[in-house]
């Protein structure tokens, strides 16, 4: 998986919200997102806004860490999470 949606919705007065996370060839993590609509034009005085947050790939593995870091409390949670999105992994264990 290289590309998923964050978020994509309308609200009942017509504003258009989506925020999309997607891997570059270039291994660099670009979030995009577009807003339109009149909260829009009153904050930033255009009725649309189109904006691109990246993270350079050499810093990937440190957003990658943290995230886990701050989702996470122990193993268990994270197997489970990774068999949910149908993430296949390996879990070894010596005893």
């Amino acid at each position: 998986m290289k590309k998923i949606k964050i978020y994509d919705y309308k609200t009942k007065e017509n504003e258009i919200h989506s925020l999309i996370a997607e891997i570059k060839d270039n291994g660099d993590l670009v979030l995009s997102g577009y807003d339109c609509g009149q909260s829009v034009k009153e904050f930033f005085g255009d009725f649309d806004q189109e904006y691109w947050l990246t993270v350079k790939s050499e810093n990937i593995s440190s957003v990658l860490l943290y995230l886990i870091k701050e989702r996470f409390k122990d193993d268990t949670q994270f197997k489970e999470w990774l068999e949910k999105k149908n993430i296949k992994f390996q879990f070894y264990s010596y005893t």
